[in-house]
């Protein structure tokens, strides 16, 4: 059984791109620093590919986040939007 929730990709990716951008690193940077390919990076922030765990440990890292942050964060901006869309 595949488990999807557009509102928590969409603020995955939200946020990972966010980050990205205010830590000052390129999608190419981002995937050095997390040994990650470009490829992917770019479909994570475009919500085409759901991110598994390990990749969500790699990503925090390559941002110089904790795992616990960068989670924190999304949790976040998906409260923030279901309450705004009245779902909460």
């Amino acid at each position: 059984m595949e488990r999807t929730n557009p509102q928590l990709l969409a603020a995955f990716a939200d946020v990972l791109r966010r980050k990205r951008l205010d830590a000052g690193l390129s999608q190419e940077d981002l995937a050095a620093r997390s040994d990650i390919s470009t490829r992917h990076i770019s479909h994570f922030e475009t919500r085409r590919r759901q991110p598994s765990l390990t990749i969500i440990a790699a990503l925090s890292h390559g941002l110089g986040l904790t795992i616990q942050e960068f989670a924190g964060e999304i949790e976040a901006v998906w409260r923030d939007e279901q309450d705004f869309h009245g779902n909460g």
